[in-house]
């Protein structure tokens, strides 16, 4: 590959970086490919130990600097986020030096982009440019002063005849991964890293949570050992540690999980099984709506955050005679 070419695919790698036949790999001057890894976060690791991290300059090198130092610390889903939410940052900051950044271009970025995007876009540009500070290249961090987009929390809520209609549909593996979600509300990262030598304890089921850390143990009930034991002998002969795993007995990617799902929920519509199509996530917040601990089992400190964004069923209230 020549060097030199503006990036037409994963905008969001380092400088000579590249993705190739499933593994990542740097480039050096000399045009040696060096192999950095097949995971994003170890490989991101690997050309952080042999890159001398230079005093940042342009905005570019600091987001460099932050991809193989920063975010290789982060859960899969968050990185695969920022991942995404990078390139059109890239585009419009990163040619700048970070000192020229003001509050008034921020508040042009966030008003050219969709409104959720640019609150996430903008948060992690403040992390980036919070980092900057920490590395000598930047005194006041701008994004500080600016407001976000009001958001307001997903409302859809996933009645019992929707998911009946949908697990009906579903393979076995994913109606495994469904009740798994209905019953302890994991999100599907932490579902998806359920294994048997980290999780699975005589007590229950074990977890610290990916995004907050939270430490949880969801004690053992019959409908709990039972989807589990069911989610193992999908396995057959295959020798795998995971829980819920695809039929080589290797853990689902986040990606290829959500394509399982999608094309799940697409049919259902289609098929007039149901008439709007849900997330996966949403059966979280349907966990939630029929727990009576909605704040314990879903590992929040907040039970305000539980009502406000997890709380989605219709309040059932009695008139006034």
């Amino acid at each position: 590959m020549r060097m030199g070419r503006k990036r037409k695919h994963r905008k969001d790698l380092p400088e000579r970086v590249y993705f190739n036949h499933g593994a990542y790999y740097f480039v050096a001057k000399d045009g040696e490919w060096i192999w950095l890894g097949k995971d994003h976060g170890a490989a991101m690791r690997r050309y952080g130990d042999f890159c001398v991290s230079p005093i940042p300059g342009r905005v570019s090198a600091i987001m460099d600097r932050y991809v193989k130092e920063v975010m290789p610390e982060k859960a899969p889903r968050t990185r695969t986020n920022n991942d995404r939410e990078l390139v059109p940052l890239r585009q419009v900051f990163g040619h700048m030096d970070p000192q020229d950044i003001t509050p008034q271009d921020v508040y042009a970025y966030r008003d050219s982009r969709p409104k959720i995007a640019a609150n996430r876009e903008i948060a992690l540009l403040s992390a980036i440019l919070s980092k900057s500070i920490e590395w000598g290249a930047l005194s006041a961090n701008p994004c500080r002063q600016v407001k976000r987009n009001k958001e307001t929390p997903r409302r859809r809520y996933v009645e019992q005849w929707e998911y009946d209609a949908v697990y009906a549909m579903a393979p076995a593996v994913l109606q495994c991964a469904m009740e798994l979600a209905r019953q302890t509300a994991l999100r599907v990262s932490d579902m998806l890293s359920l294994n048997e030598r980290e999780n699975m304890r005589e007590e229950g089921v074990y977890i610290e949570t990916g995004k907050t850390g939270k430490r949880l143990l969801f004690r053992w009930t019959q409908e709990l050992r039972a989807v589990v034991d069911r989610a193992r002998g999908l396995r057959g002969k295959v020798r795998s540690t995971y829980i819920v795993s695809n039929q080589s007995g290797q853990r689902y990617t986040l990606s290829g999980f959500e394509t399982l799902w999608q094309r799940l929920i697409k049919k259902a519509v289609e098929d007039e099984k149901i008439t709007e199509r849900f997330r996966f996530n949403d059966l979280r917040a349907m966990a939630a709506d029929l727990s009576a601990n909605a704040t314990e089992l879903l590992g929040h400190d907040d039970p305000r955050t539980t009502n406000r964004v997890y709380r989605r069923a219709p309040r059932k209230v009695t008139p006034n005679r």
